[in-house]
């Protein structure tokens, strides 16, 4: 995997460093959902698996994948013949969710390692792409969205799960939940997610939990070509970028 050079390639070093520690003890990650959640972990990632609308048999990515703790509610949704796909840029977090896919015996993963601002796999053959709380630490963001966007297929939809300050009453705590988080997490507080969803996408839904502290942001990629198929640029099949199924 090629490192970025500069500001750009210091900022994604930084988290590639949190989280090759957070992968080397995926017990412990799983256990700080309790905390970061506050204890509505399963209803949040369900929540956001819910939001991409998906049926049986359709093909998901998850974008920032980590230790594979969406995997089992996308599993809920689209069943043995989906195809889920899981994209890390660190290949300790990729290594616990290797593991976690072998225990539950799942025949429909391909794991794969890469930076979500330079997605390659193809072009509009996603029915669905997830990502729960990434989006907030990924130093590219945007042009990760606009990734997502351009591997969808047309209708299809994007869920992104993450978390902000709080507001009102609440709003005391946010310093003490910054010095938590932000330095064990690459987490940028100060971003506006929904936001800039909505400008990738062109429109927004959003579903909030915990006070506000937790949304999740869905929009569906309008009905439309994307500019490369309409300059008579074919993309690339996702059968041609991406290992068959256990082939990892």
């Amino acid at each position: 995997m090629d490192r970025e050079v500069g500001t750009r390639g210091s900022a994604l070093g930084d988290v590639e460093r949190i989280y090759r520690a957070w992968g080397r003890h995926p017990h412990l990650y799983a256990a700080q959902d309790l905390l970061t959640f506050l204890g509505r972990h399963r209803t949040i990632r369900r929540a956001a698996a819910r939001a991409l609308h998906v049926t049986r048999g359709a093909r998901v990515l998850e974008v920032a994948c980590g230790t594979g703790r969406n995997f089992p509610y996308v599993q809920e949704q689209i069943g043995a013949d989906g195809r889920l796909v899981g994209l890390d840029y660190s290949h300790e977090m990729l290594g616990a969710a290797r593991s976690l896919v072998a225990d539950r015996r799942w025949r429909n993963v391909c794991l794969l390692a890469g930076d979500a601002a330079e997605l390659d796999v193809g072009s509009g053959h996603f029915d669905a792409v997830l990502c729960v709380l990434g989006m907030s630490a990924m130093p590219r963001h945007v042009a990760a969205l606009r990734r997502c966007r351009d591997v969808l297929r047309p209708g299809g939809y994007l869920s992104v799960c993450d978390a902000q300050l709080f507001s009102g009453r609440l709003s005391k705590l946010n310093p003490l939940v910054r010095d938590l988080y932000v330095p064990t997490t690459g987490w940028d507080p100060h971003r506006d997610l929904v936001r800039d969803v909505e400008q990738v996408f062109g429109s927004v839904q959003v579903e909030r939990f915990n006070a506000g502290s937790f949304f999740v942001a869905s929009a569906q990629k309008r009905e439309v070509e994307s500019d490369r198929v309409q300059q008579g640029v074919m993309p690339q099949t996702l059968d041609s970028t991406i290992p068959p199924d256990g082939q990892q």
